[in-house]
C-alpha cells in the first residue's frame, strides 16, 4: 500500500510516521496524534490513508479503535460506504465496543436505512458484555437514539417504552420528557402526566412541548410559557437583523411561504388553492422550502403553482436567511410555528421586513422577529391577546383557508365501514393526541344517554386503540360501541364523513383542517370553544359557516347539546341541509374572496420606502440573454439541473449571464484571481480557489453545484480540490465541467510529429497543468467521491481517414480496442456532471 502526501499542508514529519506504519512499529499513540494533526490541517484523506496503512501493517489488540477512527474521519469526508465497512471491521474485532454501534446506527439512519439503524441499536441492547446496563451513559445514549427513531418510524409503543427506561436511568433529561410526554398523548396512556417514579405532574408539565400544551392545557398563559421555554432553549435571539423595516419599492408585494410542508400534509391540503390564486398583478410567490420529495399529486400542484420555488434544506439558517433577503421578501409567511421540524432561527434573522405566522401552529410562538399571527375576531379575541408575542392581523370572517378542489369519491355504504346500518354514528377523525381524559369521559357520557348509538374513531396503533377500549369500559361503555376507520385514499376519506351523524369534536385542540373537511363532506360539527386559540379554531369555521348554534362554550353544554341533537332527527336533518344549500357561497369555502381579503391584509402592514417611486414587476438587476455562446457553454448550461439556487464558478464568470438570465433569482459566484470577463456574477471571490481559508467555505458551503469551464485541468491540484469543495458542501453537491481531451486525434498527431508547440488556448494552451482522457477524467472524479452522471462530447473536426487508420494500429499495438480507440479520438472536449456520492 502507498500513501500519497502531496498536499503542502502536511507536517514535515509526516514522512517518519510513513515509514514506522509501513513497517509496523508505529505507536497508536502516536498514530492517533499524526491522524489528528492532517485532520487539523485539512488533509483527512491523508489520514484516512495512515490510518488504512497501520491496519495492513499491524497487528494489535487494539486495531478495532484505529478502524474507529478511521470510520470518524472517512464520514466527515462524507464517505459513508468507507465509514460503514471501518464501523463494522471495529465491531467485529470488539463486539463489545458500543460507541462503534451507536454511530454505526446513525451513520445508517443518515444513509436512509433507518429500521438497519434500529437493529444495530436493539442488539446493544441484547448482546453486549458485560450488560450495557454497566455502562449508564451508554445505556442511555442507547435507549434514547431508539425512542428516538422509533417514534419518527411510529413504532410509538416501543418508543415510549425506551423513553420510559432512559427516564428511570436520569430522570434529569428535559428533551426526553418532552418526546416521551407526547408519545403518551398518541397512545392515549391516561393520565399523561404520570407513570414515572421520580418525576411529578409539575415537572413533566415543565418539559411539554409547545405542540402538546395545545391539548395538555386550556391556559393560555401555560400555553405560552411553553412556547417561551422553546425558544429560550433552542433559538438564537440575539442575531443581527437582516432587514431594517424601512421595505422595498416594489410594484408587486414579494410575498414568501416558509414551510417544510409542501408536500402530501394538512397545511399544503389547505394552501393548495391559495397559491394558485394570488392575483400575479398584485403578489409575487415564493416558496422558501425544506419539505421532503413525496411524489404526491398534491406537492405536484403546490410547486408547480409557486412563482419561485426554493429549496433551503441544504442552508443553515443564517444562509437561508440571507438567501430569503437576496430576495428582497416584503413579508415572509411561516407556515410552521413551533411544529416537527420547524427552523425559526431563520426568522429571529429577520430576512424580511414584516413577519407572520399562520396556520402551521395554533397557539403563541414567541419566535423573534415575527410580528403577527393571521387570525380572527372569534379565534383570537381581544382577552387573549396578552397571551401572544405577536399581534393579530384579523381576517374579516375566518383565519382558516380551503380548497375547493378537493375531490369527495363515491358514498361508501355503512357495512363496507363496518358501521351499523340502524344506530347514531358520532364520530371524531381527530388525531389521537389531541383527546384528553375529560372530554372522552363526555363522549362516554353521550354513548350512555343516547341509546343505539356508536362512537366512530381512528387510532393508529394498536395500543392506543387498547388503550381507548380499556378506558370506555372503565366508564361503563361495552368496547363493542367504540368503532376504528382505518387510513384511506383522501377522496375516500371525505366520502366517509357522510356516513356520520355528528362530528364530536376534542378540547382544548380542536380541529382544524379535520372540521373543514367534516363540514365540506356536509357533516355538522359540534365544538366547545374554550380560551385559547387551539381551543377556538372549530368556533370560528362555525361562525364562518352561519351555524353558531354548534359552538358551545363548556363541557356540559357540548354534553346536552349532543344528546339533544341526537334525539331530534329533524333538526339535525335541517342542520344538515343548510350546511350543504351554503357551503360554496359561506366564507368558509368562498376561497377566491379569502384570498382578495389576504392580498388586502399583507398589503396593510407591508411598509414601502417613503419618497422612492415603485419599480415595474421585473425584479431590479434583471439580467439580459447574452447574444450568442459557445457551443460548450450551452452544453454546459443544459446540464445545470433546474431549481440550483446557488452556483460558483472557478473561473471568470464566463457563464453567469447566461445562467442568471435564464434563473434570475439564483446566487451565481465567481472564485478567481483575474477580474470577471462578465458583469453578471452575483458576487465574485477574487481569491486562488486552491487557497480558500475557512471564512471563504463557510460562504460558499452551501453551493450545490460548482462549474468549471476549461478550468479543472489548469488548477494545480484538481484532486485536491474536488475533494475539498465536497468536504465543505453542507449539503448534496455535484459538478459540471468542460475538460480538455489528451486523446484528441490533433493532439496524437502532435505527439507522433514532436511538434508539440503550446498556445494560447485549444488543445496546447499553455495555462493548462494536466491531461485527461475520457477514462482518466471519469477515474478523477470518481476517486474525489463523485459519480458521474451524464458525460457529452463536443467534436469540433474530423480527422482524416489516414489519421484513424494509425490510431487503430497504434491501439492494436498496446493490446487496447482499436474502435473504442477511434471513438476516444474524437472528441475535442468532455462536458461531464457529477454528483457526490
Amino acid at each position: 500500500m502507498t500513501v500519497s502526501a502531496s498536499s503542502a499542508s502536511v507536517p514535515a514529519s509526516h514522512q517518519t510516521v510513513l515509514k514506522q506504519a509501513s513497517r509496523g512499529v508505529l505507536p497508536i499513540g502516536e498514530l492517533f496524534q499524526a491522524a489528528q494533526e492532517l485532520v487539523a490541517r485539512g488533509v483527512p484523506q491523508e489520514a484516512s490513508a495512515l490510518y488504512r496503512l497501520w491496519l495492513d501493517k499491524t497487528r494489535s489488540p487494539l486495531s478495532y479503535a484505529v478502524c474507529f477512527n478511521l470510520a470518524v474521519t472517512l464520514g466527515d469526508q462524507r464517505d459513508e460506504a468507507g465509514a460503514e465497512q471501518a464501523y463494522r471491521q471495529a465491531i467485529a474485532l470488539n463486539p463489545n465496543f458500543v460507541e462503534a454501534r451507536l454511530n454505526l446506527g446513525s451513520l445508517l439512519e443518515r444513509m436512509g436505512r433507518p429500521d438497519e439503524s434500529l437493529d444495530v441499536w436493539r442488539a446493544i441492547l441484547r448482546e453486549v458484555q458485560p450488560d450495557i446496563a454497566t455502562q449508564p451513559a451508554l445505556h442511555q445514549q442507547t435507549l434514547n437514539n431508539l425512542g428516538r427513531l422509533l417514534e419518527i418510524r411510529k413504532l410509538l409503543p416501543e418508543a415510549e417504552q425506551m423513553l420510559r427506561r432512559s427516564l428511570e436511568l436520569n430522570p434529569q433529561q428535559p428533551n426526553v420528557i418532552t418526546h416521551w410526554v407526547h408519545l403518551r398523548q398518541k397512545l392515549c396512556e391516561w393520565p399523561v402526566y404520570a407513570g414515572l417514579p421520580n418525576l411529578g405532574p409539575e415537572e413533566l408539565k415543565r418539559s411539554t412541548s409547545a405542540l402538546a400544551m395545545l391539548s395538555a392545557s386550556p391556559d393560555p398563559a401555560e400555553q405560552l410559557a411553553a412556547a417561551r421555554r422553546f425558544i429560550d432553549e433552542k433559538v438564537k435571539s440575539n442575531v443581527a437583523p437582516l432587514t431594517d423595516g424601512t421595505g422595498y419599492p416594489h410594484k408587486r408585494m414579494r410575498i414568501g411561504y416558509l414551510s417544510s410542508d409542501f408536500c402530501s400534509h394538512a397545511v399544503s391540503i389547505l394552501t393548495a388553492e391559495l397559491y394558485e390564486l394570488h392575483d400575479r398583478s398584485r403578489v409575487e410567490v415564493y416558496a422558501f422550502s425544506w419539505s421532503r420529495e413525496d411524489g404526491s399529486p398534491l406537492r405536484a400542484r403546490v410547486v408547480g403553482a409557486m412563482d419561485h420555488y426554493i429549496r433551503i434544506d441544504a442552508m443553515t439558517d443564517e444562509e437561508a436567511a440571507h438567501c430569503i433577503r437576496r430576495h428582497e421578501i416584503d413579508l415572509l409567511v411561516d407556515l410552521h410555528g413551533l411544529t416537527l421540524g420547524a427552523r425559526p432561527g431563520i426568522l429571529a434573522y429577520r430576512p424580511a421586513p414584516v413577519q407572520a405566522t399562520w396556520l402551521g401552529f395554533p397557539g403563541p410562538t414567541a419566535i423573534p422577529g415575527v410580528d403577527y399571527v393571521i387570525a380572527d375576531p372569534f379565534v383570537l379575541p381581544p382577552e387573549l391577546e396578552p397571551y401572544f408575542t405577536e399581534k393579530p392581523l384579523h381576517m374579516p370572517h375566518t383565519f382558516q383557508i380551503n380548497d375547493r378542489q378537493r375531490a369527495i369519491g363515491a358514498t361508501p355504504t355503512k357495512a363496507g365501514n363496518g358501521l351499523p346500518e340502524d344506530q347514531f354514528i358520532f364520530c371524531s377523525f381527530n388525531n389521537n393526541y389531541k383527546f384528553t381524559p375529560e372530554v372522552f369521559s363526555a363522549w362516554m357520557r353521550i354513548l350512555q344517554r343516547v341509546p343505539g348509538s356508536v362512537l366512530w374513531m381512528v387510532a393508529d396503533t394498536e395500543e392506543t386503540r387498547a388503550n381507548l377500549l380499556r378506558e370506555a369500559e372503565s366508564r361503563g361503555v361495552a368496547r363493542e360501541r367504540l368503532l376504528f376507520a382505518g387510513r384511506v385514499a383522501p377522496a375516500d376519506y371525505l366520502a366517509r364523513f357522510q356516513l356520520a351523524d355528528l362530528f364530536l369534536d376534542t378540547a382544548p385542540f380542536n380541529a382544524g383542517t379535520t372540521a373543514s373537511d367534516a363540514l365540506w363532506a356536509g357533516l355538522p360539527v359540534l365544538t366547545c370553544a374554550g380560551r385559547t386559540f387551539s381551543a377556538r379554531m372549530a368556533g370560528s369555521l362555525l361562525h364562518a359557516m352561519d351555524l353558531p348554534e354548534l359552538v358551545t362554550h363548556e363541557l356540559g353544554e357540548y354534553e346536552e347539546r349532543a344528546v339533544a341533537l341526537a334525539g331530534n332527527r329533524a333538526e339535525l336533518a335541517a342542520l344538515r341541509q343548510r350546511l350543504l344549500a351554503t357551503r360554496a357561497t359561506s366564507p368558509l369555502f368562498d376561497t377566491p374572496r379569502f384570498v382578495r381579503d389576504l392580498e388586502d391584509l399583507y398589503a396593510s402592514v407591508i411598509p414601502r420606502p417613503a419618497g422612492v417611486p415603485l419599480q415595474d414587476a421585473a425584479a431590479p438587476g434583471t439580467v439580459p440573454p447574452p447574444e450568442n455562446m459557445p457551443v460548450q457553454h450551452a452544453g454546459m448550461l443544459r446540464m445545470l439541473r433546474n431549481g440550483l439556487h446557488s452556483v460558483a464558478e472557478i473561473g471568470n464568470g464566463v457563464l453567469a449571464q447566461a445562467y442568471r438570465s435564464a434563473n434570475p433569482q439564483a446566487r451565481y459566484t465567481s472564485v478567481s484571481l483575474a477580474a470577471p470577463d462578465t458583469p453578471w456574477s452575483s458576487e465574485v471571490l477574487a481569491a486562488d480557489a486552491e487557497q480558500l481559508d475557512a471564512a471563504d467555505w463557510r460562504r460558499l458551503g452551501a453551493t450545490q453545484c460548482w462549474v468549471f469551464p476549461d478550468t479543472l485541468e489548469r488548477l494545480r491540484d484538481p484532486w485536491a480540490m474536488l475533494r475539498s469543495l465536497r468536504r465543505h458542501a453542507t449539503g448534496p453537491v455535484e459538478v459540471v465541467a468542460c475538460v480538455s481531451n489528451a486523446q484528441n486525434w490533433a493532439l496524437q498527431s502532435c505527439l507522433a510529429s514532436g511538434n508539440l508547440q503550446y498556445q494560447d488556448n485549444g488543445l496546447l494552451n499553455r495555462a493548462n497543468l494536466h491531461w485527461f482522457t475520457r477514462s482518466t477524467l471519469a477515474l478523477l472524479l470518481r476517486e474525489c467521491g463523485f459519480n458521474v452522471v451524464d458525460m457529452h462530447t463536443v467534436t469540433l473536426h474530423a480527422p482524416p481517414e489516414a489519421m484513424l487508420a494509425a490510431i487503430r494500429q497504434m491501439a492494436i499495438a498496446s493490446g487496447a480496442d482499436p474502435e473504442l480507440a477511434v471513438q476516444d479520438a474524437l472528441p475535442y472536449q468532455y462536458l461531464v456532471r457529477a454528483v457526490a456520492a
